[in-house]
């Protein structure tokens, strides 16, 4: 029994008692008559400064007693009271930050566990439709501290899709909301071991996405040519669409003929719309679906008039799409023509390879698995900020430490900030700090990670090394 427990047991047997008390006292012999109280005989000298000061006294004591054995026993648990609000109030918080991710799509371009996952984003250079890395954030606490990720929350990140989330920086989020996701997102955070075993699976990760660049450049040009054939074919697709809504619409405005399974659609209606989703499917490229003129719920998921609304919804959108591009096909072709150059110079340049063996010769002693290793996690932790178009894919990244949201590291400049390789290792393990110098003439404004807590000093080393040894460009 803990001692609030004890504290309330103790309180009742007391209040009993003083109650007990008070009714005994209170119980006498009623006058045999009726009486106006004002006539009423009062207590004599006597019985007031004996007996009622008695009892009075008496109450006194066990309040007083009361109130010696419960303040001491209160005390005793105020503690872990104290400690009881705060984790109720850091589980309401995290709570209300869950509700929060999943409000605003964290989980969209993070994933809904916060591992990473992909965005759409329109790339600079090539003004093509990229699926942009989304980075992983149920870490992140291993390279930045609140108030460095709070930054990021709320102004986001410029020339990236990730947006400002917080009232200074333009977005939806006040103080206090930002508190209960940066709550949410602690609660989230792997342990880091598992932070650590991960270093080799995303250094293989970063290596396999250069051994396999051709193909994906390949694959990117693919798309430019189905998405050119699209816009060319959507001036012929569109009075189908325009066809196709206007049959939808008249069909779900009949109300009269059977409707065999009471779900609001008439049997007929049900089977033209079948054949019209047939045709659009094949046409238009929407989804596929049959309807059950006997069954109420075709699908087991949605019901035969909600599927019929869906796919008026689906056809409006076309009729739409098809229309604005149709309207700026020769603007949508002259920006395909433009990515597709762009896509292909960059084949041809394949600016984002790397020779290990001149890495090795230059700074490893010819040690090829160990150059490889070395550059293997600058990609994999220091690309993202470092390589410019990194994010974007293979096919937009340029020169390796080219520079992008951080500074070029490429040509020596590593050297040239960092005289000592010693004070960079370190400053890599702990990152940058507001208005703290590192380096030479560094100045910290907080946005670097320190990497102390995500990578062993061995590989931070590496890095390092990679980087002090890069031949300057001609």
């Amino acid at each position: 029994m803990n001692s609030s427990s004890i504290t309330i047991v103790i309180s009742l047997v007391v209040l009993f008692g003083l109650a007990l008390l008070i009714s005994t006292g209170m119980r006498r012999n009623k006058p045999k008559g009726e009486y106006v109280p004002n006539l009423t005989k009062y207590k004599t000298d006597q019985e007031l400064e004996t007996k009622h000061l008695d009892k009075v006294l008496t109450v006194a004591v066990l309040v007083s007693s009361l109130l010696t054995i419960m303040i001491p026993l209160y005390y005793l648990g105020e503690e872990r009271r104290q400690e009881s609000f705060v984790e109720e109030f850091d589980e309401v918080s995290v709570e209300r930050g869950e509700h929060l991710y999943e409000e605003f799509g964290c989980g969209n371009c993070h994933a809904p566990d916060g591992s990473g996952g992909a965005a759409s984003y329109v790339e600079k250079r090539s003004g093509v439709t990229v699926t942009w890395a989304a980075p992983s954030i149920n870490n992140v606490f291993y390279r930045y501290d609140d108030n460095e990720v709070r930054f990021w929350l709320i102004y986001g990140r410029a020339n990236s899709p990730m947006p400002a989330w917080g009232l200074a920086g333009g977005g939806p989020m006040n103080d206090g909301q930002l508190d209960d996701l940066l709550a949410y997102l602690h609660h989230i955070q792997v342990p880091q071991v598992d932070t650590l075993i991960a270093i080799e699976s995303n250094i293989n990760s970063a290596l396999l996405r250069l051994e396999t660049a051709d193909i994906q450049i390949g694959n990117e040009i693919a798309k430019q040519y189905e998405l050119k054939e699209e816009i060319e074919a959507a001036s012929s697709r569109l009075p189908v669409a325009i066809d196709l809504l206007n049959q939808v619409e008249k069909l779900l405005k009949t109300d009269e003929g059977i409707d065999t399974d009471l779900d609001g659609l008439n049997d007929s209606v049900e089977q033209k719309l079948s054949d019209l989703a047939l045709i659009s499917s094949e046409s238009l490229g929407t989804a596929l679906f049959s309807l059950d003129p006997n069954e109420e719920k075709t699908s087991p998921l949605r019901g035969d008039l909600s599927m019929a609304k869906s796919f008026l919804s689906q056809l409006e959108s076309q009729v739409i799409n098809l229309t604005i591009t149709t309207e700026n096909r020769s603007k949508y072709l002259d920006n395909v023509q433009q990515s597709l150059q762009f896509l292909n110079e960059a084949l041809e340049s394949k600016r984002w390879e790397v020779s290990f063996q001149e890495i090795a010769d230059s700074t490893f002693s010819g040690d090829y698995d160990t150059a490889e290793r070395a550059a293997g996690l600058f990609n994999a932790y220091c690309a993202r900020c470092h390589t410019a178009g990194y994010s974007a894919g293979v096919s937009y990244t340029q020169e390796i430490a080219s520079g992008g949201l951080g500074p070029a590291l490429r040509s020596g400049r590593a050297n040239v900030q960092f005289k000592n390789r010693e004070d960079m290792i370190n400053f890599i393990i702990s990152g940058s700090a507001i208005g703290k110098p590192y380096g030479v003439n560094g100045v910290g404004q907080g946005r670097m990670p320190g990497f102390g807590t995500a990578l062993p000093e061995s590989d931070i080393a590496l890095i390092i090394d990679f980087l002090r040894g890069m031949v300057p460009d001609a």
